[in-house]
């Protein structure tokens, strides 16, 4: 049986060779182009587990290849580790807003591209184990990257998401339709998080209506905001005409007496080690759910960032 399918591109005929023959030695199935057309064709054809790419390419240059990537459904989880050189010029990566899951600088070791190749596709096979609904990867998976990040001491952003009123809606409206109401949430935090490009980033579903989103330094709060304003403006779409005319939910408590529930509103807490020092993934969570909590204390859909300092 053959292994993960890994597509290697670049114009420069001796690396391709060279990577196809270190990765097809570790059992990998390796497939390679030298264009970027070419690469989109052999994507098309048969989508690869992995892609290594140059940023340089003649015809489509790499940044487009990805473009077209995140925009295409079905291609749009595939890990990329983007090669570059003196040359690579960040602003212009920058422009793209692309999402890779790692750089490999020129020049470079056969033992080191296997060394990253590897570790990406370790990291697929961890973030197999997803929610079936959302098809994110959990908790587990969270903790271990905040642990990581930590250790190698890197910054972050961890953003958590919690829907207000969801509990309530539930009991009215029942699982099934509850359950659209999380994927109308996590598609929305997947296609927010694709659009800011940030290296490193990712979208975690905690269970129930929870998510959270650990990414590098960045536009969190702008991120924040978009995904409320899209939340805000979709979200009615899941109430019955009669609760959408009247701005929300009529329920009889336990008392039988009628209860007014508003549409259900979003709360975001953001955390970060910027500023403060975090020892480990337990703390990042606590502040985090501080201040979540204190979102949720707000009315309507709210974020709330940590900003104290330690």
């Amino acid at each position: 049986m053959e292994g993960e399918r890994i597509l290697i591109v670049d114009s420069e005929t001796r690396i391709v060779e060279l990577a196809v023959i270190k990765l097809s030695n570790a059992g990998y199935w390796v497939v390679s182009a030298y264009d970027g057309e070419e690469a989109l064709d052999k994507i098309a054809a048969n989508p690869p587990d992995l892609l290594v790419i140059n940023y340089n390419l003649p015809k489509i240059n790499g940044y487009q290849v990805c473009s077209e990537m995140k925009n295409r459904l079905g291609l749009n989880h595939i890990p990329i580790i983007l090669m570059i050189d003196s040359q690579f010029n960040e602003d212009e990566f920058n422009n793209y807003k692309l999402k890779v899951s790692d750089i490999l600088v020129k020049p470079f070791t056969p033992k080191t591209l296997l060394s990253r190749v590897n570790s990406q596709i370790i990291k697929t096979k961890v973030f197999k184990v997803i929610n079936p609904l959302t098809e994110l990867p959990g908790h587990t998976q969270l903790q271990e990257e905040i642990s990581a990040r930590l250790s190698g001491e890197k910054l972050f952003n961890l953003l958590f998401f919690d829907i207000k009123g969801f509990a309530k809606y539930n009991r009215a409206y029942g699982f099934e339709q509850g359950n659209q109401v999380i994927k109308f949430l996590s598609n929305i935090i997947q296609e927010e998080v694709d659009k800011v490009g940030a290296l490193n980033s990712g979208s975690y579903h905690l269970g129930g209506d929870d998510f959270a989103v650990l990414m590098e330094p960045g536009p969190a709060e702008e991120m924040g905001r978009n995904i409320i304003n899209r939340f805000d403006e979709g979200i009615i779409n899941f109430y019955n005409e009669e609760d959408r005319n009247r701005g929300g939910m009529a329920i009889s408590n336990r008392r039988g007496i009628l209860e007014q529930w508003p549409v259900m509103t979003l709360a975001i807490g953001i955390v970060s080690n910027e500023e403060r020092t975090i020892k480990d993934w337990l703390e990042a969570e606590v502040i985090g759910f501080e201040v979540l909590k204190y979102a949720q204390s707000m009315p309507g859909s709210q974020f709330f960032r940590d900003r104290r300092r330690s």
